[in-house]
């Protein structure tokens, strides 16, 4: 992790409070999902092994490899967690986008036993002097706990993570919205003895065992992926550059020698995720960039794409209206044609529905010569928003075009005198004058030689 501010800073990250649904599905990714998986089965297994011993109680014999076996699944577990916490503070926002695996994190596990046996040693020499220091100690112990793990993660270093100045740094980075991560990873802490106590006397033990070590397993990767994200959330205040945007790409640097852009980092995100079934992801990453850049023609056509996949017509007029006026916008017109076309063909009666968009996009669409498109994103503009200012110019494009591209001079010199006769100071009035007299000087018969 780099230690240095990017130059190029991230604006418009997602506060993590408005995050927390896609926090609490995150391990459900299959790359995640399958370790708390496997912990809950063979935990779950030894149980049912452990239940027959000769006397009738725990098998003795099952008990020691069952403790060894717990100790190696939770080493494994926070190793996976510190792995998804460091990842996700890079802004790599899906276990897809990870970086290769290293060792970086095989020691991670006991740095943080160590810091909890310190904190607790101290936290025990304040109780020996006074029961009201050794309460104090714990909120403190306890409040400062999730810093030292984002610090310990950012740095892979004990003597870092157990460092007070460095701890409070990382507070103060993050600020009061420090208070609420540190709540919600308290509730988190209580999911799953909350769960178990739900289902106490209504499963088999087998089945509540599993469900304790899954829902352990599972909330554990929600709260680093959480700590992980405010990190990158604050990256700037705390003092490293993220790597969101992949800026190295291998696959690049072997065929093009250069790294890869934002588009086509973005394009592959996509693909990657309609390929694995993740439409919903898909799209909701692209909606969550739109937030921020409303207008963006590329976010707008894969967002169009999505919706087209996921079969939402109702979704994809609405979201029609935004995209026709972004690609007018964007200077890359290419695709107003289809993308109105593909409106048309869900809706005959589609129109831009925005008044201030339609010479715009009727513009732009003339521009790349799909003039029966820009006619028919002007028809009826005139009658929908009749004092609207941009209806002498839409008029005058209106009979340009019917003049220049479909031979209807009739058609064209009617818009023409209109707009001389309704708005004869307006600059439309006098592009109207120049086009009357370019037809009628045409019209004209020539003379006999």
């Amino acid at each position: 992790m780099s230690d240095t501010a990017t130059e190029k800073p991230y604006r418009n990250i997602t506060p993590f409070w408005q995050r927390l649904p896609q926090f609490f599905l995150y391990p459900a990714q299959p790359q995640l999902l399958w370790h708390p998986a496997v912990y809950a089965l063979i935990g779950a297994g030894l149980w049912m092994l452990g239940g027959y011993g000769e006397d009738g109680g725990f098998s003795p014999l099952i008990l020691i490899i069952t403790v060894l076996v717990g100790i190696g699944f939770l080493v494994d577990l926070m190793r996976q967690a510190f792995r998804v916490l460091e990842q996700t503070s890079l802004g790599n926002l899906r276990h897809a986008d990870f970086d290769e695996p290293n060792d970086v994190h095989k020691m991670s596990p006991y740095k943080l036993l160590l810091v909890v046996l310190v904190q607790g040693f101290f936290v025990a020499i304040l109780g020996e002097i006074h029961p009201l220091l050794l309460l104090a100690g714990n909120a403190v112990a306890n409040l400062m706990l999730p810093a030292c793990i984002m610090v310990l993660g950012h740095t892979h270093s004990f003597t870092e993570a157990i460092n007070p100045f460095n701890v409070f740094k990382m507070i103060r980075a993050v600020g009061w919205p420090y208070l609420a991560l540190w709540v919600f990873g308290f509730i988190l802490n209580q999911s799953a003895p909350v769960l178990i106590a739900l289902f106490v006397g209504k499963l088999p033990i087998v089945l509540l065992v599993g469900l304790g070590i899954f829902a352990f397993a599972y909330f554990t990767l929600v709260g680093f992926n959480l700590m992980g994200y405010t990190m990158y959330q604050y990256h700037q205040e705390i003092g490293y550059s993220p790597d969101r945007n992949f800026e190295i790409n291998a696959l690049a640097s072997s065929r093009k020698n250069r790294p890869l852009t934002d588009e086509e980092i973005l394009a592959q995100q996509i693909g990657a995720m309609i390929r694995d079934g993740n439409i919903d992801m898909a799209m909701e990453m692209v909606w969550e960039e739109l937030r921020y850049d409303q207008h963006n023609a590329q976010l707008c056509g894969h967002y169009a794409k999505l919706l087209m996949l996921k079969g939402d017509t109702k979704k994809q007029l609405e979201h029609a209206q935004r995209h026709l006026f972004a690609l007018a916008r964007s200077g890359k017109a290419g695709r107003i044609g289809d993308t109105w076309r593909q409106a048309r063909q869900l809706d005959p009666e589609f129109k831009v529905d925005n008044p201030d968009h339609v010479l715009d996009i009727a513009t732009a669409a003339a521009s790349i010569r799909e003039y029966q498109v820009a006619l028919e994103i002007v028809s009826g503009f005139h009658k929908r928003a009749p004092r609207h200012k941009d209806v002498p110019a839409v008029l005058v494009l209106a009979g340009k075009l019917l003049s220049d591209h479909l031979r209807q001079d009739t058609r064209a010199m009617a818009l023409f005198n209109h707009v001389i006769a309704q708005w004869p100071a307006s600059p439309a009035a006098i592009e109207a004058q120049q086009y009357k007299r370019i037809i009628e000087r045409l019209a004209e018969p020539s003379s006999p030689a």
